[in-house]
């Protein structure tokens, strides 16, 4: 069992170039790259009562005037429901379309949808038909190629699952974590080196203090896991994690993965009507982080993201998404100003 690498309370700052690629996206989460260089993108939506079917999924095609750059985005198919959890989580939390993955001949896309049953699409098709179907949230997924399945997580019941022709079987149940909290599995990534996967561990809530009811969180409590989906064996990779959410590998083996923020404050309560409130998770303070293993080094590489989701690996650079939560409500911005929530994606060169 190797010894987890454990993140500095101050790591190096090694900032990389970056820039804004997409604005206005309803809670932009999973982005896949295609063959053409272009983008396929899910939005879960935005959250409002009024647009319950916001999510969609769109296609960006690189601007040949622009390198690195982005034409607007293309809709591919929508009307997908958007599910504020807000009332549940007390958080700004928008649950629908969750990633986007290719492998096998295919391109799917995850749904949670509480009300119509959750799924995985087959983005072949137009509109997308569903491959699989699951109960509770799928979250992120990727393909497996020497198992030629597709695994998921399920973050409300901290599980690794895999899909085949025989339908759904659980690879992995996570345990809890160190203080009794959940083991909230994130985002999945196939390990070429090793055939197995790796899994950010968001950390579940404490529940113990009802006055923090919403942001309740263990600090620096979140890890990277790898787990053999033979036998579902689980090595701790990475501890010390701020609620970690997206996760890639570099093509040195590297592991870059994204922190939602830096604290928790300010919850939206079931009364709440609009006040300028962070909802959970420190607006503007989520960063990427770059964790080598094999010289234990971790650097940093973008600070003040907000609300970091997703991560998606080109090679020279990764695009991030960006923007979680109720759209168009006013959030507090950086040098006290305050501003729209709305979803983004932020180009950082490697």
């Amino acid at each position: 069992m190797p010894i987890a690498l454990l993140i500095p309370s101050q790591p190096q700052e090694n900032l990389r170039p970056s820039r804004l690629v997409a604005e206005g996206l309803l809670n932009p989460r999973g982005l896949c790259l295609q063959n053409d260089g272009s983008l396929l993108l899910a939005e879960a939506g935005s959250g409002l009562p009024d647009q319950p079917f916001s999510g969609r999924i769109s296609r960006l095609r690189p601007d040949p005037q622009t390198p690195g750059g982005y034409l607007p985005a293309e809709i591919l198919a929508q009307g997908f429901r958007s599910m504020n959890m807000q009332s549940r989580m007390l958080r700004d939390e928008i649950m629908g379309l969750s990633d986007i993955a290719s492998g096998g001949g295919r391109c799917l896309a995850s749904q949670t949808d509480y009300v119509a049953g959750s799924k995985l699409l087959d983005l072949q098709y137009s509109p997308p038909e569903a491959l699989f179907h699951s109960r509770g949230n799928l979250n992120s997924l990727c393909y497996h190629p020497s198992r030629e399945s597709w695994l998921a997580v399920k973050p409300d019941t901290n599980q690794l699952v895999e899909f085949t022709q025989d339908g759904e079987q659980v690879l992995a149940q996570l345990p809890d974590l160190d203080q009794g909290q959940e083991a909230v599995p994130v985002t999945l990534v196939h390990e070429p080196q090793t055939d197995a996967v790796l899994i950010s561990l968001f950390s579940g809530e404490l529940r113990r203090d009802p006055a923090r009811m919403g942001i309740d969180f263990a600090e620096k409590a979140g890890q990277v896991i790898r787990v053999w989906p033979d036998n579902g064996r689980i090595e701790v990779l990475i501890r010390g994690l701020q609620l970690p959410t997206g996760l890639t590998l570099t093509a040195q083996g590297q592991i870059l993965v994204l922190e939602l923020c830096d604290r928790l404050l300010q919850p939206l309560p079931p009364e709440w009507s609009g006040e300028v409130l962070h909802g959970g998770f420190a607006r503007f303070s989520g960063r990427l982080l770059r964790c080598d293993l094999q010289s234990r080094k971790v650097s940093v590489l973008a600070v003040g993201l907000d609300t970091p989701s997703n991560l998606c690996n080109l090679g020279e650079a990764v695009l991030i998404s960006e923007g979680m939560g109720l759209s168009g409500r006013l959030i507090p911005a950086p040098n006290q100003q305050t501003q729209p929530l709305s979803g983004q994606l932020r180009y950082v060169q490697l």
